[in-house]
C-alpha cells in the first residue's frame, strides 16, 4: 500500500497537472491581447447597461478571472472533462465570492448571510409554486454566464487553437442580452463584431506565420499589416451592409417557422418569469416604448415630440399594451398567444374607428381605443386562453405598423347601474390571471383595500370607491422614486410616498381591486392628445400614461382613471341620464383644458353598434408599392461590386503592365472556375484555356508571350508587347466576366443538392 504522501501527490498531479510556463501566453500575441480582453468585457458591460439588476460591478472581474483560468488550464495537460469540472467548481466559488464583495453591507460575514438568506427565500418561493421576486439568484446566474463564456472560450483557444470558440461563447451571450434588453445596445454588438473579426484576422495571421515557419517560407515584412487591414476593411463593409440592407421576405419565413414553436416557448417563458419575477429591466418608458414588462419606480424620459396623429370622432385613451402578472416589483404580460380573431363582448358598446398617422413607430404595436377588434393592415391579437379580449394588437410585419392605418374598436357606453348589476361569476381564466398576487404584498395593503371597499355591495362600487380614494388622498408627481430594496412598490407608494407617477396609481388600484376580489389589469398607452388645426389629435411623448381596466362579465374590460392629473372616465348614472356627451374624457359636458371637445360619434347601422364582419387578416389590403427596399438592395449590390473591383485592382498595384495583366488573368480565371495548375507554363495555360474558351484564345496567347518575354528575354519585353498585353487583358476580362454568373449558378445548384 502506498504512503499518504505518494497518494496525495498522485491525486494532486491528476487534478492539477503541471503547466508549461513557456506555453503560458496569449495565442494572438501582445498585439491581439488588448483586442481579446476588450471583446470578452463587452458582454459584462452590456449587462450593466441593460440594467437588469442593480448589483453588476462584479461582472467584468468575473469574466477576466474566467479568461485567466481558462488560458492556464488550456495550456496544461488536464483532460477536457476534468477541465470542465474544475472550471465549474472554480466558477461557482468565484461568482459567489465576487458577488458577496460587490454587495452592499458592512462586513463580509453579514453580506454572506444576507445572500444565503435571499437564495433560501428564492428556493422556498419556487417550490411553493409562487413567483420569486428576489433578484439575488438572477445576479448569480448572470455572473455564471460571464464566467462560462470567458472560461470556455479561453480554454478552447489555448488548448485547441480554435479562435471561433472564443468569439461564439461571448457572442451568443451578448446577442441574447441585446435582444432581450429594453435599452438599445446595438452599439455594443457592433463594437463586439468589429473586435471579433479583427481578432480572428490576427489569429489567422499567427496560424499562417507558424505554417510558413514550418515550411521555411519568409513572408513579406508588411504581411501582418496587409491582412489586418483587409480584415478591418471587410468588417466595416459587413457592418454597413447589415445596417443599410432592408429586411426581406426571408424574415417572414423565419417568423412563420417560429410560430410552430411558439406554444412551448411561451410555457418556458412563463416558468422563467415565475423564477425571476422581480427582474424587469429598465422602464420601457425610456424614450416611450412599450414591452411585455415594466418595473415600478423608474424615472421616465418623456419629450415633447409628436408620436402620432389620430383622426377619430371623439377623444379617448389609445391603448398600447396591458399587463396581467404582478411580480412584486413591476408588471408582466404573460398572455402572449398570437391569434387572428378575438370575440369581445358587445353588450353596451359602440364602434369607434380611429385613423393613426404614425410619426414614431413602436416596433409592430398597433394602437386603438379600449377593445380593438379590427385593423385595416394584416395584424394579430396577443391574448391568452380566453379569446374574449386582447392584451395588445400587433402588425404581422413591422413596417405595417408605420405610416397610416385605421383601427376599429369597441368602446363601452355602459352606465353605472348596468355595471352594478353585472354578475360576479368570473370565468376561470379571468380569476386565474387577474386576481393573481404574490405573497410578498404586505397585509396592510389588503387591509386598506378592504376598508375602502367596506359597505360596497357590487364590484363596480368597490372599483369606484378605490378610484375616488386614490384621486383624493394622493398627489400626482413627475418626480419618480423607486421603492427601497425589499419593499413592495405599491405598499411603499400607499403608506410612504403618497405622491408619484401614474404607474404607481394604476398599480395600486389594480392590486387593491384584486385584494377585494375584482379582476383588474394595468394598461399603458397614451392619453387623447390635443386637437390641432386640422381637427386631428396630436399625441406627444409626454402623453404616455398608465390606467386601469376592471373586468365585468358580459361587459368586458371597463376603464378607470385613478391618477388625479387626468379627468375620470365619464359614465352616466343610469339609462335615463344625460348621454348626449359622447366624449368619455369630458365629464358632464365640460371641455377640458386640452381642448378635447367631443365630436359626435357616427351612429352605427349594425346591431348594438358592432361590426359583425370578421377581421380581415388575409393581408390582401392594397398598399402602394414602396420602391425604397428594392433601391436599397440594388444600391447595396452595386456598392459590393464597386468594393470588389477596387480590392481586385489594389492587389496588383505597383506591378508592370505585363505582370499585372498576367496576375489579373489568372485570378479572374480562377473566379470563373478555370484556375491554373501550379505546374503549367504560361503557354500551356494559354493553350488549355483557349481550348475551353475559344473566344479568349488569341488574347491569352498574347499575354502569355509577353509574360515569357518579360521574364526570360535578355532585354525584357518591348513597349509594343506591353501595350499588346494590356489590350489583351481587357479582351480577356470581358470574356471571363460573362462566365462569373454561370459559376455562381452552378455553386447555388450544388449547394441546394
Amino acid at each position: 500500500m502506498r504512503s499518504p504522501e505518494l497518494f496525495f501527490g498522485s491525486l494532486k498531479r491528476s487534478l492539477l497537472p503541471p503547466v508549461d510556463g513557456r506555453k503560458l501566453r496569449f495565442r494572438g500575441g501582445w498585439a491581439g491581447l488588448p483586442i481579446y480582453l476588450v471583446m470578452i468585457l463587452m458582454y459584462p458591460a452590456s449587462l450593466a447597461q441593460a440594467g437588469w439588476v442593480d448589483l453588476n460591478t462584479q461582472f467584468p472581474y468575473i469574466a477576466l478571472a474566467g479568461a485567466l483560468l481558462g488560458t492556464i488550464v488550456g495550456n496544461g495537460r488536464l483532460r477536457a472533462r476534468r477541465s470542465t469540472l474544475l472550471g465549474a467548481l472554480a466558477g461557482t466559488l468565484t461568482v459567489v465570492v465576487f458577488t458577496i464583495i460587490a454587495a452592499d453591507g458592512t462586513t463580509l460575514h453579514a453580506k454572506s448571510v444576507q445572500l444565503a438568506t435571499h437564495v433560501n427565500n428564492w428556493v422556498t418561493q419556487i417550490f411553493a409554486g409562487e413567483s420569486a421576486n428576489d433578484p439575488s439568484v438572477f445576479v448569480l446566474l448572470l455572473g455564471a454566464t460571464c464566467w462560462a463564456s470567458a472560461y470556455l472560450g479561453a480554454f478552447a483557444l489555448a488548448r485547441e487553437h480554435r479562435p471561433w470558440d472564443a468569439v461564439v461563447f461571448s457572442g451568443i451571450c451578448l446577442t441574447v442580452n441585446v435582444s432581450l434588453a429594453l435599452t438599445s445596445l446595438y452599439f455594443d454588438l457592433i463594437l463586439f463584431t468589429l473586435l471579433a473579426l479583427v481578432l480572428l484576422t490576427r489569429l489567422h495571421v499567427v496560424n499562417l506565420t507558424e505554417r510558413w515557419e514550418r515550411q521555411n517560407i519568409v513572408p513579406a515584412g508588411e504581411m501582418d499589416w496587409r491582412l489586418l487591414r483587409g480584415g478591418l476593411t471587410w468588417t466595416l463593409v459587413l457592418i454597413l451592409m447589415a445596417f443599410f440592407t432592408p429586411r426581406i421576405a426571408a424574415a417572414d419565413l423565419v417568423s412563420t417557422a417560429f410560430n410552430t414553436f411558439d406554444a412551448p416557448y411561451q410555457r418556458v417563458q412563463a416558468e422563467w418569469q415565475r423564477f425571476f419575477a422581480g427582474v424587469s429591466g429598465p422602464s420601457r418608458l425610456q424614450g416611450v416604448s412599450f414591452s411585455d414588462a415594466i418595473r415600478l419606480g423608474q424615472a421616465p424620459n418623456l419629450g415633447d415630440r409628436i408620436v402620432f396623429y389620430v383622426d377619430a370622432p371623439a377623444a379617448h385613451f389609445w391603448r398600447a399594451v396591458t399587463y396581467d402578472f404582478y411580480t412584486g416589483a413591476g408588471w408582466r404580460t404573460t398572455e402572449t398567444d398570437r391569434v387572428e380573431k378575438v370575440t369581445p363582448p358587445t353588450l353596451e358598446r359602440d364602434k369607434m374607428e380611429a385613423t393613426f398617422e404614425i410619426i414614431v413607430p413602436h416596433a409592430n404595436l398597433l394602437f386603438g381605443a379600449n377593445e380593438p377588434t379590427k385593423v385595416n393592415v394584416p395584424y394579430q391579437f396577443q391574448t391568452g386562453d380566453d379569446r374574449a379580449y386582447s392584451t395588445s394588437v400587433r402588425a404581422v410585419n413591422r413596417n405595417q405598423a408605420q405610416g397610416t392605418y385605421t383601427t376599429t374598436s369597441l368602446v363601452s357606453k355602459a352606465t353605472k347601474d348596468e355595471l352594478r348589476k353585472a354578475t360576479t361569476a368570473y370565468p376561470a381564466t379571468i380569476k386565474a390571471k387577474y386576481l393573481q398576487l404574490p405573497s410578498s404584498v404586505p397585509d396592510r395593503v389588503k387591509d386598506l383595500a378592504v376598508r375602502i371597499a367596506s359597505g360596497k355591495a357590487t364590484a363596480y362600487d368597490k372599483a369606484e370607491a378605490i378610484e375616488t380614494y386614490l384621486r383624493g388622498a394622493y398627489k400626482y408627481s413627475t418626480v419618480v422614486k423607486p421603492a427601497p430594496a425589499g419593499r413592495d412598490p405599491v405598499d411603499y407608494f400607499l403608506f410612504d410616498l403618497k405622491a408619484d407617477f401614474c404607474e404607481y396609481f394604476a398599480s395600486s388600484m389594480a392590486v387593491m381591486l384584486r385584494e377585494v376580489g375584482v379582476p383588474a389589469r394595468v394598461v399603458e398607452g397614451f392619453t387623447a392628445g390635443e386637437l390641432d388645426p386640422s381637427n386631428r389629435y396630436a399625441v406627444r411623448e409626454l402623453n404616455a400614461h398608465a390606467w386601469v381596466e376592471a373586468y365585468f362579465p358580459q361587459y368586458g374590460w371597463i376603464e378607470f382613471e385613478p391618477t388625479p392629473s387626468e379627468l375620470p372616465f365619464d359614465r352616466a348614472e343610469n339609462a335615463g341620464g344625460d348621454t348626449t356627451n359622447t366624449d368619455p374624457r369630458v365629464p358632464n359636458g365640460r371641455e377640458d383644458s386640452g381642448g378635447l371637445a367631443g365630436r359626435d360619434v357616427e351612429p352605427d347601422p349594425g346591431i348594438g353598434g358592432v361590426d359583425d364582419t370578421p377581421p380581415d387578416v388575409s393581408g390582401s389590403v392594397q398598399q402602394p408599392i414602396d420602391p425604397r427596399p428594392g433601391l436599397a438592395v440594388l444600391s447595396a449590390i452595386l456598392l459590393a461590386l464597386f468594393i470588389a473591383l477596387v480590392r481586385f485592382e489594389m492587389r496588383f498595384r505597383g506591378l508592370g503592365a505585363i505582370d499585372s495583366a498576367w496576375g489579373k488573368t489568372r485570378l479572374l480565371g480562377a473566379y470563373a472556375g478555370h484556375a491554373a495548375r501550379p505546374s503549367q507554363t504560361p503557354y500551356e495555360y494559354a493553350e488549355t484555356m483557349g481550348q475551353e474558351i475559344p473566344d479568349a484564345h488569341a488574347p491569352l496567347r498574347t499575354i502569355a508571350h509577353a509574360r515569357v518575354q518579360e521574364r526570360y528575354a535578355p532585354g525584357g519585353a518591348t513597349d509594343a508587347e506591353r501595350q499588346a498585353a494590356a489590350a489583351a487583358w481587357r479582351r480577356v476580362a470581358r470574356v471571363f466576366v460573362t462566365l462569373l454568373p454561370t459559376r455562381f449558378i452552378r455553386w447555388l445548384a450544388k449547394l441546394i443538392r
